[in-house]
């Protein structure tokens, strides 16, 4: 608000960033509520249709197995028999055979319609020839051959992957379906056996076949139908070779613009369809000036951190360290460009949803985006609570603790790391919980939190009584180290940087002392609300930054952190401090003139007193006190006039600067 109080100039960021977090919510809580409606929806009718797969495709499945309980309550779904192998083969194929009859859902063939018939009452009746209906696949892998001679196994194990279109006529199909043994000497006509005597050489066997479906959404206001490909696989595993044949269905279902040869229709665009795209809009212009500006102030203050540093090298002969220069960098402003650029994507995306021209991929990335930029949006409303001093002790307290937490957590991480490697090596093939890595990480961060520890050692095979025990003792110690000792000595990471930011408040908040920080607070704070100070920091009085040889005015408002007290002339590289005079061209940030030499003496006084080493003290010295001392020169001041001089004892003016 300095802008409004000096100059009387209307902070109209500001007001763009509140425009932009009110439009936001709105769209988060109208548009993305109903975004959200259709995932759902969406996300429900994949499952659903997978499971709608198993109970067709897989024999004697029961609901039981549709429920996800951990540990589950069966085993995994399988066969033990060459017999039973070949029956489920059979159910599979009667199935696929007869999905439009005995399927209560608009299941059909992936293929195009070449006979089709229309009436009144049923719009769309596909009417497909049996010859017509694409065959099914089985592919294997296997091994070349396996070879008994004098009850001696002689194994070739180059590993083999063959294919074989099913082209089954009717009659063999009727066959399958009144006898399912009868499969087993179709499949021989075609080279292909399930013998005991196979058990040894085939690995996997797979039956892949596609199907079309057509989905409507419950969803008020997304009614249009939506043609989905079902990609259908079922794997027979053999490849523990134990007698035991895992089968598994999976099924991946994609969008399909046209369905069987037929476009699909929906009803008119709805005024409320009209009204939420006109709001994405609205987000969607918000965002894209909201970013402009924000990249227009991270430029700003990068030509500004290159004057500064140029300044202090040349006329101080200091360098500034890391910190300082990171001063320049306001992380509030890359926060808003990352969640504008996730918003604008997002609502780009969801743009194109609205059009159906998608895949399911594309729901995801539109949630992601949206939900995310919406977070960093909420989190930005902590910048203004900085304003504060009852409300900033969050954000005080995660700057003051962030780099003792990333020096303890690079050490906790590689403790952590031990724990993982050996728990999926040496528990991994005997629990469930460690059977992978991933696994590995989630049993030991879920025990971290408190889960269930008795599950944990239950769910170790007792089998193995040496891994049993160190089973115990392992999750014993994990547990002991890392929930009574890390997470205690992070709280008091966090605790510590508390109480440190609660005495400075207490002390009025005494800053970190830098060389950049001693130069910015060696003038005072002016009063704002008079006429002098609103000529003085007027806005043709602004900084250049040296952007006019590319024909680009770029004017030094503020920096968002800091007020930089510095005397910078523009050009100055062929003017050294001792030759600054009435005709030079210097330009002020946020100083008057006239109080430069009594700053500067006070900096060099302040940094004198803190420098210990004579040789930082003859640097110093040789570089900056003596061309002050030994120099007797008028300064400009911030008005142009030339008829002022310096004067030691002369009130300083300074500027706080706001935000750009």
């Amino acid at each position: 608000m300095e802008k409004w109080t000096v100059r009387r100039q209307f902070p109209f960021k500001l007001a763009l960033q509140i425009l932009k977090i009110v439009f936001v919510t709105v769209q988060v809580s109208l548009t993305c509520f109903v975004c959200r409606e259709m995932r759902i929806t969406h996300v429900d009718f994949l499952g659903d249709t997978v499971t709608v797969m198993r109970h067709k495709f897989l024999k004697d499945w029961d609901d039981g197995r549709d429920t996800v309980v951990y540990p589950p309550d069966s085993g995994r779904y399988s066969v033990y028999k060459s017999a039973d192998l070949i029956e489920n083969f059979a159910f599979i194929v009667s199935s696929y055979y007869s999905i439009r009859e005995e399927s209560f859902a608009s299941f059909s063939y992936d293929t195009t319609i070449h006979h089709s018939v229309t009436d009144e009452n049923n719009p769309v009746i596909w009417n497909h020839d049996f010859d017509r209906i694409p065959p099914m696949k089985l592919c294997i892998n296997r091994i070349a051959s396996v070879v008994v001679r004098n009850s001696t196994y002689e194994f070739d194990i180059s590993e083999v992957y063959e294919c074989h279109s099913l082209n089954l006529t009717r009659v063999e199909v009727d066959n399958i379906t009144s006898d399912p043994m009868a499969l087993q000497d179709i499949l021989a006509k075609r080279n292909v056996t399930f013998k005991h005597e196979d058990a040894l050489i085939i690995s996997k066997a797979s039956i892949l076949f596609n199907l079309r479906t057509i989905h409507f959404s419950p969803v008020s206001t997304d009614q249009t139908p939506e043609c989905y490909r079902i990609e259908v696989k079922v794997v027979f595993d053999n490849s523990r070779h134990t007698g035991q044949v895992f089968i598994d269905l999976n099924a991946v279902i994609s969008y399909e613009k046209l369905c069987n040869g037929r476009i699909l229709k929906g009803g008119v665009v709805s005024a409320y369809t009209f009204l939420i795209g006109l709001l994405d809009m609205v987000v969607l212009l918000l965002c894209l000036a909201s970013l402009i500006l924000c990249c227009r102030a991270l430029i700003k203050a990068h030509l500004l951190k290159i004057k500064t540093l140029d300044f202090f090298d040349r006329h101080l002969g200091l360098k500034l360290t890391l910190s300082d220069q990171l001063t320049f960098l306001n992380i509030w402003y890359v926060m808003i460009v990352v969640n504008d650029v996730l918003i604008v994507i997002g609502t780009v995306c969801k743009f194109t949803i609205e059009f159906k021209d998608f895949d399911n991929d594309l729901f995801t990335s539109t949630g992601i985006l949206l939900g995310t930029g919406a977070l960093l949006v909420y989190i930005g409303l902590l910048r203004y609570l900085r304003f504060f001093n009852q409300y900033n002790i969050l954000i005080l307290t995660i700057k003051k603790s962030l780099p003792n937490m990333l020096r303890f957590m690079v050490c906790a991480i590689v403790l952590y790391a031990g724990f993982l490697v050996a728990g999926w090596v040496i528990i991994g093939p005997y629990s469930i919980k460690f059977r992978t890595l991933a696994q590995s990480s989630e049993a030991l961060f879920s025990l971290l939190n408190g889960d269930d520890m008795f599950a944990t050692f239950y769910t170790i095979n007792d089998s193995n009584t040496t891994i049993k025990i160190f089973g115990t003792i392992y999750i014993y110690v994990f547990v002991s180290l890392f929930i009574y000792v890390v997470l205690s000595l992070f709280i008091a990471i966090i605790m510590d940087a508390y109480e440190v930011v609660k005495d400075r408040y207490q002390q009025g908040l005494v800053a970190e002392r830098s060389v950049l920080r001693e130069f910015v607070n060696s003038l005072e704070v002016p009063s704002l609300n008079n006429p002098e100070a609103r000529e003085q920091f007027a806005q043709q009085q602004l900084l250049r930054l040296g952007c006019s040889k590319a024909g680009i005015v770029c004017c030094a408002e503020s920096t968002s952190v800091f007020t930089l007290t510095a005397r910078i002339c523009d050009p100055y590289d062929s003017q050294p401090l001792t030759q600054w005079n009435d005709s030079s061209n210097c330009q002020i940030l946020g100083v008057h003139l006239p109080d430069f030499r009594a700053a500067w003496e006070r900096l060099c006084t302040s940094i004198l007193r803190r420098t210990e080493s004579p040789f930082a003290y003859g640097s110093f010295t040789n570089n900056a006190s003596n061309n002050i001392a030994n120099s007797n020169h008028t300064f400009t001041t911030a008005s142009g006039s030339g008829n002022e001089r310096s004067d030691a004892s002369a009130e300083p003016h300074v500027m706080p600067m706001s935000s750009v």
